[in-house]
């Protein structure tokens, strides 16, 4: 009666052998066979679904804007994301560094790669002009020989006399038409007089004198003075100006040769009539070369 009762679509009717265990028998059924294949139909398409998002990085259409946004994979966020701000690099012009403790014409001089003009062969004599400085005050802690330090002396001063003549004649004329300041270049004319004025005295001093070197060496400090001041103030300016710097330099370095020439012929002039004194001239000079 047990059997009777049984439904029909059990599984334990449709066992064909009795004695094998009811899991064997379920596993053999037709409903185990169809739930089987279900599911690994479901898992199927479920895997193709995974596979195309991320090929794709895009979410189903079935899903709203909202679940979409949320599940984004990381690829679909990069692409709607908002594109970056391209950088570019800025190149800044790095600011100058101080001068050192002591300014000096070497650590204020302008160093520059453009090409040659006024303001490079102005900065090229104060650098030679302090070098000879500095030589001069060696000669004057040895205690050199008068005729030393006197032709070193001199030196300074020609070098000094034709520089301050270009400037004057030529670059500071210039700077006030490309509207330099005024006051700036009115300083400058004031330091030439002062400076010029202790040239004479050098030059009609003895170098044996007591004051004679420290002549020199005051007019070394008038001269770093000037110099720092046109190197920092003047110069930049000039720089910054309409000036043309170019064709002055070449206005500058002929007279500064003209200067120089008409200096040795005074010299060789001199040397001439040095010569000649003590000789006889006129009569005396047809005499003795009859005889």
């Amino acid at each position: 009666m047990a059997d009777d009762k049984t439904k029909r679509g059990s599984p334990d009717n449709k066992r064909l052998n009795k004695s094998e265990p009811y899991e064997v028998a379920y596993a053999k059924s037709k409903r185990a066979k169809a739930a089987t294949a279900k599911a690994t139909k479901t898992s199927a398409k479920s895997a193709a679904k995974k596979s195309a998002k991320k090929a794709t990085g895009t979410a189903s259409p079935r899903t709203s804007s909202t679940t979409r946004a949320k599940s984004a994979s990381p690829a679909m966020k990069r692409t709607n994301a908002a594109p970056a701000a391209k950088k570019t690099r800025t190149t800044t012009r790095a600011t100058p560094k101080p001068p050192k403790a002591e300014k000096t014409a070497e650590n204020t001089a302008p160093k520059t790669m453009r090409e040659a003009d006024a303001v490079d062969l102005l900065t090229d004599d104060h650098l030679e002009v302090g070098a000879l400085f500095k030589q001069y005050e060696k000669l004057a802690k040895k205690e050199a020989p008068a005729d030393q330090r006197r032709t070193l002396a001199q030196t300074i001063c020609d070098m000094l006399k034709a520089h301050t003549t270009i400037e004057e004649e030529i670059f500071y004329p210039a700077a006030r038409r490309a509207g330099l300041d005024a006051d700036l270049l009115d300083e400058a004319d004031i330091e030439h007089a002062s400076a010029k004025d202790l040239i004479a005295q050098i030059e009609a001093g003895n170098p044996d004198g007591d004051h004679y070197d420290a002549k020199v060496k005051v007019l070394g400090e008038y001269i770093t003075h000037h110099v720092v001041e046109e190197h920092t103030e003047m110069f930049p300016k000039c720089r910054r100006s309409t000036m043309d710097l170019v064709g002055l330099r070449g206005e500058m370095e002929a007279r500064k040769l003209s200067i120089s020439t008409d200096r040795s012929e005074q010299a060789s002039g001199s040397e001439a009539v040095n010569d000649n004194r003590g000789k006889p001239t006129g009569i005396l000079a047809s005499l003795f070369s009859k005889a």
